[in-house]
């Protein structure tokens, strides 16, 4: 069992890497503030990795049921029923905020791409050096998952697939919909060549990554609240992971 306890400064070093300014995060006047879901399951994906079936691929599966309030004190805890599985428990209410569990797969995601960007070894470098501060002793996969979340987030082409683009307004972009938009994660898939469980240090990555962004889905609509699945997938030889991320989107009161 792990005591985990977030603050802004976590929500400051976890944005700088992904760029994700989402004000539920930061802003003040939507009411009592949390850390970022990815950046606490940074610490789950570490917890739990030892556990790892003995499989070539692997699926890393999470439910996100409640925030984690910066200044709160959670409990890390290994799941007594089932293998290289864990959950964020709130002490003070017995309710769990987020599990975590990795189990054997048989093999890789291979939905066609509907775009294809590639990163350069630039860009690459300057992520590695953003995400040094958040996890000591990362490996592989979680560098790549946490890559990946970012690339899915900012990607335009994404905002640009018909199923995405008729149900945004013309134009828009991640901020404009973070600011006009409830946007909550609710789950996450990942799947992945176990050769990523090797450990990853700044400057593991010395060529281009070709990032694949998978067709997405959506489920309802904006204004009465619409369910969306993302995904995105690096399939290189020995270095295959795919990372789909399910969101909640809702226009505000305001709007």
């Amino acid at each position: 069992m792990r005591t985990l306890v977030y603050t802004p400064d976590d929500a400051r070093r976890w944005a700088a890497f992904s760029g994700d300014y989402n004000p539920v995060h930061f802003d003040k006047t939507r009411g009592a503030l949390s850390i970022h879901g990815m950046r606490a399951l940074l610490d789950v994906k570490r917890f739990i990795e030892p556990a790892a079936p003995a499989a070539q691929w692997l699926k890393c599966m999470v439910r996100m049921r409640r925030p984690l309030w910066y200044g709160a004190s959670y409990s890390l805890e290994a799941d007594e029923k089932r293998a290289a599985a864990a959950s964020v428990i709130d002490p003070a209410m017995a309710q769990t905020c987020l599990s975590c569990q990795l189990t054997a797969h048989h093999a890789a995601d291979e939905t066609a791409a509907a775009s294809q960007s590639v990163l350069s070894v630039d860009d690459i470098a300057a992520l590695e050096r953003a995400f040094t501060p958040l996890l000591a002793q990362a490996t592989r996969w979680q560098f790549l998952d946490a890559l990946l979340f970012r690339h899915l987030i900012h990607d335009a082409a994404l905002l640009r697939q018909d199923v995405i683009a008729s149900c945004l307004p013309p134009g828009a972009s991640l901020e404009k919909i973070f600011s006009q938009c409830q946007v909550v994660q609710t789950h996450q898939e990942l799947v992945f060549h176990r050769s990523l469980l090797l450990p990853w240090q700044s400057g593991t990555f010395t060529h281009a990554l070709k990032i694949d962004v998978l067709p997405a889905l959506v489920v309802g609509d904006i204004k009465s609240g619409a369910v969306v699945r993302i995904a995105a997938a690096i399939r290189e030889e020995n270095m295959t992971i795919s990372n789909a991320i399910t969101l909640k989107i809702g226009l505000l009161a305001a709007n």
